[in-house]
């Protein structure tokens, strides 16, 4: 869908998601689309300054002001930082910060898996697949990569093969670190256990405990740089003003603090809401949708003033990639809209007290 958008309007510096979705879907698609986008967005950036404020206290349970004050110092501190440093500045913080997720996630999953109580049969003593779909939301949040494709498409210059490659690749190595952390982690604890495992890991000893912390700062806090300055970016663009005009900033920025601050162990919610109503629509939803119409659609690819059909070879680069057809794609829309549905009864069910 990205190539053929950016083959059919002519755009080799790539497109963006909208685009795709105008061109597929229509206005109606575009409108679906920015709601669930800004809503990830918000939803995410609750969840990190939530986090932080928690991880603040329990570094320093005398934190000044509680872990609302870390909350909020936290948030102007990252956010005057987006604000004033130029690109450059915050693209070198972010690859520090990475580094630092590199640099505690490694001896964290070798401390998990040489723990005395690891073993494959603690591992595979208990599986209650039961309990499998409440875990998809989480897991769309965790491995959503879709945002970075029309990137991606535009910095391979189009190139179909090697952008598909860069996918692949790029979701399998953080797909390899979740199965080995999981498998290490969840391998730590006897079948009879009780309580959260990464809680056992950080009683361990100190020095775990400390290297679970980092490992959660490091990790929110690039995802904060990204998230933050793409909502920022994308507010910016709604209200046709410089992303130097602080208003956009205050917009972005300032509602997910004060909900984080009102509503207390936000955390684990928010994310699944980020993957149920937001990951799960825009990337879940509508891609399927789009790579439909887009398939309908192919014989429109035409380019230059005189008419001609796909003059530089356009067509070629945009046979389906994924096998199977539109049952496939079918499949894939019914399993993201039955997703979404449940959770919306969830929370009707919950908000009615009938759950």
């Amino acid at each position: 869908v990205n190539l053929g958008t950016m083959c059919t309007l002519g755009r080799g510096g790539g497109v963006s998601v909208n685009a795709m979705t105008e061109r597929t879907l229509g206005k109606g698609g575009v409108r679906l689309a920015t709601a669930s986008y800004a809503f990830i967005h918000y939803a995410l950036l609750v969840a990190y300054v939530q986090k932080v404020g928690e991880l603040a206290t329990e570094v320093w349970p005398q934190f000044p002001g509680g872990p609302d004050a870390a909350s909020i110092a936290y948030a102007a501190a990252m956010s005057a930082f987006l604000y004033l440093a130029p690109p450059p500045g915050i693209e070198k913080l972010n690859a520090v910060l990475f580094l630092g997720v590199l640099g505690t996630f490694a001896p964290l999953l070798l401390a998990a898996a040489t723990s005395e109580t690891t073993s494959v049969d603690n591992l595979l003593a208990t599986a209650d697949w039961s309990k499998t779909p409440a875990t998809i939301p989480v897991i769309a949040v965790a491995f959503v990569y879709h945002q970075v494709v029309p990137v991606v498409a535009a910095s391979l210059e189009g190139d179909r093969k090697r952008a598909t490659t860069a996918v692949l690749a790029g979701t399998a190595i953080p797909a390899l670190m979740f199965i080995l952390w999981d498998a290490a982690v969840l391998g730590s604890v006897t079948a009879d256990a009780t309580g959260d495992p990464i809680a056992a890991l950080q009683a361990a000893s100190p020095w775990t405990a400390g290297l679970v912390r980092a490992f959660e700062f490091f990790a929110v806090s690039t995802s904060f740089l990204g998230f933050g300055w793409g909502l920022a970016d994308f507010v910016a663009d709604g209200m046709k003003v410089s992303q130097t005009d602080p208003r956009p900033w205050a917009v972005a920025l300032v509602p997910p603090v004060v909900f984080a601050l009102t509503n207390p162990d936000v955390f684990l919610a928010a994310l699944d809401s980020a993957g149920a109503f937001g990951v799960l629509v825009v990337f879940g939803i509508l891609p399927p949708a789009m790579a439909y119409r887009h398939r309908a659609m192919r014989a429109a690819c035409r380019i230059g003033p005189d008419g001609r059909e796909d003059p530089v070879g356009c067509l070629p680069l945009l046979d389906p990639v994924l096998p199977g057809g539109t049952l496939v794609l079918a499949a894939m829309f019914a399993f993201a809209a039955y997703e979404v549905g449940s959770e919306t009864l969830g929370l009707g069910q919950t908000f009615l007290g009938t759950g």
